[in-house]
């Protein structure tokens, strides 16, 4: 069985928070970050009563994310750090790494852009595997009304929260530290930014006035 965290490591470690066999680097890495390990979980051992202080962690995760967030208005700065819930959320139910979300981030810019000079017209990224990401990452921006109709996000708004998120990707990809580098701290961040992470990621990211 894959790990669920990484999508590449076979899983070997029963999880008791996420009710899933992990890989054991994913457990060591994102144990009391992305995981919220029950005080009793025998993983973590001596670690238990004191694994708050990875704050070299921390910045190295805000600066991965933060800095791009600085341009954006309020509304587009909310739906950014919401956009990371929903693309974790994403990446527990695919295997995905940063290569392949920067092609699905960089086809539905080049679409919105298109769309701005009144063409309608999908751009498609080269990794087929990316297609579904795109509508997947699409529709968290999408909403619907007390009557049921579908109600998007402006397209001016949607259009910057994906510049800004391609620009945080493309960065941390040149780090070369890793082919999910972003993708790790985009979940250690959005853990702390939404409380319950699966009950946040579950509602659309459409921010309505």
């Amino acid at each position: 069985m894959t790990c669920p965290l990484c999508g590449q490591r076979k899983g070997k470690r029963a999880c008791p928070a996420k009710q899933a066999l992990i890989c054991s680097a994913c457990c060591g890495a994102k144990r009391r970050i992305e995981i919220d390990c029950p005080q009793d979980c025998v993983y973590l051992g001596e670690h238990a009563a004191g694994w708050e202080g990875r704050e070299s962690e921390r910045r190295r995760d805000m600066l991965r994310i933060a800095p791009f967030a600085q341009a954006l208005d309020e509304t587009q700065a909310q739906m950014f750090f919401l956009a990371l819930v929903g693309v974790t959320a994403i990446r527990s139910r695919h295997a995905l790494d940063d290569a392949l979300l920067h092609q699905a981030l960089g086809a539905l810019r080049k679409t919105l852009e298109t769309r701005s000079r009144g063409v309608l017209y999908d751009h498609a990224p080269e990794d087929p595997r990316a297609v579904a990401l795109v509508e997947e990452i699409r529709g968290l921006f999408t909403s619907q009304d007390e009557q049921g109709r579908p109600v998007a996000a402006d397209d001016k708004d949607v259009l910057a929260v994906m510049s800004a998120l391609e620009t945080a990707v493309e960065s941390a990809r040149g780090e070369q530290a890793g082919g999910t580098a972003f993708l790790d701290s985009a979940a250690r961040v959005a853990a702390r930014f939404a409380k319950p992470r699966e009950a946040a990621a579950a509602r659309p990211l459409i921010v309505t006035p």
